[in-house]
C-alpha cells in the first residue's frame, strides 16, 4: 500500500470516500428543509437547520483541511448537542424517526475522524501545542462571544414569553457571562496598553534618528526582512516565537516585551483605579454614584472616558521620552511642539481634564471669581513653567557616571501641564527624596544603567496617580 500523502482527504483519494460524500451532502440537504418546512416546531427546527448547514458545507467543501477544521468540529458539535439535548421532545433523538438529530450527529462524527485522520498524516510538526492552544482558545472565544449570542438572537422570536416575570438572583451561567464579559472588556483596554507599548519600541528608536515611524512595515534589524503580521502581535508574537525572529532566528532584544508589559500595565492599573471607579482617585472630579464598567463603559460616562486616554496618553509619552534617555537620544523638536500643544489644547479646552484649581493647596484663600477656562489655563501654564524649571535644576542630578538626563525637564513640563502644578510639585519632591536616596545609599544593584532620571519619573508618576486626590487632602503648599 502506498504512502498516504500529507493532507489527503479521503473523500477525493478513495471511491467510498466519495460515496460517503455524496451521502453525507444528500442527507444533510434533505434533513435541513425537512426542517426548514418545520420551522413552527421550535427551537429545535432551528438548531436542526443550521446543523445541517454545517454537515453539508464540510461534506462538500475543503477549505481548511485538517486541524483548523478539526478544531472548529471539535467545538460545534458539543454546542448542537447541548441546544438540542434543552428540548422537551426528547423522542426526536430515537433512530427510528426520520431526521432524526441522531443521524445528523452521525454525520457530524463522521467528518470529525475524517478531519482526525488528516491531521494524523499530517505529521507531527503540524501539530504543535501552541497551535492546539491557539486554535482551541481563538475558537472557544469566537463560540462564546460570537456563536453562542447569534444562535440565541435567532432562537428568540420561537421562545414562549411569559405574561409575568418574577425577580430572582442570577444563575450560575448569568452570573458567568457577565463576570466574562467584564474581564473582556477589561482584556481589550489592557492589550490596547500592549500595542502602544509596541508603538512606543518604535518611536522612541526611531523618531530622533529622524527615520519614519508610522509610514513603514516592520522589519527585522537583523535580516532586514518584513516581520509578518501574525509574528506583530504585542507579547504574543514573543511568546509564539520564543523570542527570535521567524527567517533569521536571530534574538529579539527582551525589552521589546518589557515595554510591551509595561504599556499593558499602565492601560490596566488606570481602568482599575480611574477609569471604573468613575475617576476617584482626581481631586476636584464630579463624583457618580455608580460606579463600576457597566456604569462607566457600557453606560458611557465620556468625562471619565477621556480623562482616562489623556493620562493613559501621558504616561506612555513620558515612557517613550524615559526610553529615548536611555539610549542617549533626545525627542525631535517637532514632537516635543506636537505634545505641548496636545496636552495644553486638551487640558484648556475641556473643562473636565483639570478639575484642579489653582488655587488649591494653598493656605491662603484667593479672593475673587475667575473664569474656569482661565483657571484652568492658568494653572496649565504655571505648572508646566514649574515643571521647567524643576527639571532643569535637577537635570544635574543622576543615579551613575555619565548617564543621560536630556529628557528629564521635558518630562516635569509635560506632568506640570496636564495635572497642574500641586501635583508635578508633589511629584518632584517625592522624586527628588528617591534619587537622593538611592544614591547615597542604593547599592549598584539598585542603581540599574537603565533607571535613568526620566525613567525614574515616570515610575514615580505612575505610583502617585492612585494616591493623587488623597495628598491632594492632606497637603498644602
Amino acid at each position: 500500500m502506498s504512502e498516504v500523502p500529507k493532507h489527503e482527504d479521503q473523500f477525493d483519494s478513495s471511491l467510498c470516500g466519495e460515496y460517503t460524500r455524496i451521502l453525507l451532502a444528500g442527507f444533510a440537504t434533505c434533513s435541513g428543509l425537512f426542517w426548514l418546512v418545520h420551522l413552527m416546531l421550535g427551537t429545535g427546527a432551528v438548531v436542526m437547520v443550521i446543523a445541517n448547514a454545517i454537515v453539508l458545507t464540510i461534506a462538500i467543501g475543503s477549505r481548511f483541511a485538517g486541524i483548523r477544521r478539526l478544531a472548529i468540529l471539535t467545538l460545534l458539535t458539543p454546542i448542537v448537542v447541548i441546544l438540542l439535548a434543552q428540548q422537551d421532545t426528547q423522542s426526536w433523538w430515537s433512530p427510528r424517526v426520520m431526521f432524526s438529530p441522531t443521524y445528523t450527529l452521525l454525520a457530524l462524527l463522521v467528518l470529525l475522524i475524517r478531519d482526525g485522520w488528516i491531521v494524523i498524516q499530517s505529521g507531527s510538526k503540524a501539530i504543535t501545542p501552541k497551535t492546539v492552544l491557539a486554535v482551541v482558545i481563538g475558537l472557544a472565544l469566537a463560540a462564546y462571544m460570537i456563536v453562542i449570542p447569534a444562535i440565541d438572537m435567532v432562537l428568540e422570536p420561537f421562545r414562549d414569553r411569559p405574561t409575568s416575570y418574577v425577580m430572582e438572583d442570577l444563575t450560575s451561567w448569568e452570573i458567568l457571562r457577565v463576570r466574562s464579559s467584564k474581564l473582556t472588556v477589561f482584556a481589550v483596554f489592557a492589550y490596547g496598553g500592549a500595542c502602544v507599548g509596541s508603538f512606543l519600541n518604535v518611536a522612541a528608536s526611531s523618531a530622533p534618528r529622524r527615520q519614519p515611524i508610522a509610514l513603514r512595515s516592520s522589519a527585522c534589524p537583523k535580516c532586514g526582512k518584513s516581520i509578518r503580521r501574525i509574528d506583530n502581535l504585542p507579547i504574543i508574537s514573543y511568546w509564539w516565537l520564543g523570542g527570535r525572529c521567524r527567517d533569521c532566528q536571530a534574538p529579539i532584544p527582551i525589552r521589546y516585551l518589557f515595554i510591551e508589559l509595561i504599556g499593558m500595565t499602565i492601560f490596566a492599573s488606570l481602568f482599575l483605579f480611574e477609569l471604573v471607579t468613575g475617576a476617584a482617585n482626581i481631586p476636584g472630579f464630579f463624583h457618580y454614584h455608580y460606579t463600576g464598567i457597566i456604569w462607566m463603559i457600557l453606560y458611557t460616562k465620556w468625562p471619565v472616558v477621556g480623562i482616562y486616554f489623556l493620562h493613559c496618553i501621558l504616561f506612555s509619552s513620558l515612557l517613550m521620552l524615559a526610553l529615548m534617555e536611555q539610549d542617549h537620544l533626545q525627542a525631535p523638536r517637532w514632537m516635543k511642539i506636537g505634545l505641548l500643544i496636545g496636552f495644553a489644547s486638551s487640558v484648556i479646552a475641556v473643562p473636565t481634564m483639570l478639575t484642579v484649581s489653582v488655587g488649591d493647596q494653598i493656605p491662603v484663600q484667593l479672593s475673587g471669581t475667575v473664569p474656569e477656562w482661565l483657571d484652568r489655563t492658568a494653572n496649565c501654564l504655571i505648572g508646566g513653567l514649574l515643571g521647567w524649571t524643576f527639571g532643569r535644576l535637577c537635570s544635574s542630578v543622576r543615579l551613575r557616571w555619565r548617564q543621560s538626563s536630556k529628557s528629564l525637564p521635558f518630562s516635569f513640563t509635560l506632568l506640570g501641564i496636564t495635572l497642574g502644578w500641586q501635583a508635578v510639585l508633589t511629584i518632584g519632591v517625592f522624586w527628588l527624596v528617591t534619587i537622593n536616596l538611592l544614591k547615597h545609599f542604593g547599592g549598584r544593584h539598585l542603581r540599574r544603567q537603565w533607571l535613568t532620571p526620566a525613567t525614574l519619573l515616570v515610575l514615580i508618576a505612575i505610583l502617585h496617580h492612585p494616591a493623587w486626590k488623597w495628598l491632594s487632602e492632606r497637603i498644602s503648599w
